[in-house]
């Protein structure tokens, strides 16, 4: 997988951010930073790191879950590394600890409605009208990933165009249909004026069914790359990312994003990797 993410880097301009999703053991090697691919991407961010445990909303993570991510992210952070932390909870005593605990590690933490991403929420931390360049100057941001409230991509463009997060981390398309360049740049300004990044969801360890790649004869048989559905959602696949022809795939959507004109890709699915990791062990032990 790592090197899967440093060939996506070196098909891109060097400008292009990038940011991981999960899958933070990613960055070390034998308990020690990989210093090599730290330098590869440019942030990352962490799934229920202090709510919304085994997919169940507003619980909290078992502490010694969430202390197994804290011990990959704070020398992230420490690193230089900037860190989004994505929570499904509601609630003001909630956002109060996120807010303290924020302070302490130097993350950027949101809550959202739900596991969907699919709905606008307040930032935790409130807006700002400065101007954002770098990841390290981002205070707020907003994750939405799935816009099928949205009538067309033109309502979904107004809709995010009026909002004044400092980095939107956002599905760039509606049914198939993408956003223009122009629409790209406007949304690179907020609602109140500054300047602001805009980073697109980019699912590099699965296969999705819905996107314009899918070949309508895999629903009967799938090639062999792809390997079981997710369980937990349905119409994801596990593919073997080091594939050629996923590869291709995945080198196509990748110059569909750079032609729009987006800041950078959140690369999601980057921890599909622990499945095989997983299956090796299981072959290993059977043959022990």
């Amino acid at each position: 997988m790592k090197d899967f993410i440093k060939e996506i880097r070196n098909n891109t301009s060097k400008n292009r951010i990038i940011i991981t999703q999960n899958g933070n053991g990613l960055y070390f090697n034998n308990g020690k930073l990989d210093k090599n691919f730290f330098n590869i991407t440019d942030g990352t961010t962490q799934e229920s790191l202090y709510y919304g445990d085994i997919l169940k909303y507003n619980t909290p993570t078992q502490k010694k879950s969430r202390q197994e991510l804290l011990n990959l992210l704070i020398p992230l952070r420490n690193s230089g590394k900037p860190v989004f932390v994505i929570n499904y909870a509601k609630g003001k005593s909630k956002k109060d600890f996120l807010i303290k605990e924020d302070m302490k590690t130097k993350f950027i933490s949101e809550m959202l409605l739900s596991f969907g991403a699919k709905d606008l929420y307040e930032s935790i931390h409130g807006y700002n009208t400065k101007n954002i360049d770098s990841l390290n100057q981002v205070k707020n941001f907003l994750c939405l990933l799935n816009p099928e409230k949205f009538k067309d991509i033109n309502q979904y463009f107004e809709f995010l165009k009026n909002t004044d997060f400092d980095l939107l981390l956002i599905e760039p398309s509606h049914n198939g249909v993408f956003f223009t360049k122009e629409q790209i740049k406007q949304l690179k300004t907020k609602k109140s004026g500054g300047k602001r990044l805009v980073v697109a969801y980019f699912s590099i360890g699965e296969a999705e069914d819905y996107r314009n790649y899918w070949d309508t004869s895999w629903n009967k048989k799938n090639p062999e790359w792809i390997v079981a559905e997710n369980t937990d959602w349905k119409g994801n696949y596990i593919v073997k990312y080091w594939h050629p022809k996923w590869k291709k795939i995945i080198k196509n959507y990748q110059k569909n994003l750079d032609e729009i004109g987006v800041d950078g890709y959140l690369l999601d699915t980057v921890d599909s990797y622990y499945y095989f990791e997983d299956k090796a062990e299981q072959n290993r032990k059977i043959s022990d």
